[in-house]
């Protein structure tokens, strides 16, 4: 194998390291995206029963008993809270991959023989 420049050495680190954040990132989306399709439903559920009806909620180990109205402003608040974190994890993942691709092509850029003039 040929010897790798210190300075190529060091942007493959880094490109390790956005693979790593981007994985992460993909992660989280990926619980988010789960947590909010459930939320949804659960709100959607929630509209369709008639008011006065006993609705219950789990809160840890526990499930209490609640309004509907209440259950549906918290759903509603639930759904708002993960679209913007999900807006927030589908930005960071779009800057991860501009810097993987840049990253990306500075490294075959540095890598490619002199061309002989």
């Amino acid at each position: 194998m040929q010897n790798i420049p210190p300075q190529v050495q060091a942007m493959l680190g880094q490109l390790e390291s956005y693979q790593q954040q981007l994985q992460l990132v993909i992660q989280q989306k990926q619980k988010v995206q789960l947590e909010l399709t459930e939320a949804k439903k659960a709100l959607e559920e929630l509209e369709k029963v008639e008011d006065g009806t006993t609705i219950y909620k789990t809160v840890g180990t526990l499930i209490v008993k609640t309004d509907k109205a209440k259950a549906v402003e918290e759903l509603k608040e639930k759904v708002e809270t993960l679209e913007v974190r999900l807006n927030a994890l589908e930005r960071q993942e779009k800057k991860l991959n501009e810097k993987l691709k840049e990253l990306t092509a500075q490294i075959q850029s540095a890598l490619r023989p002199p061309t002989a003039g």
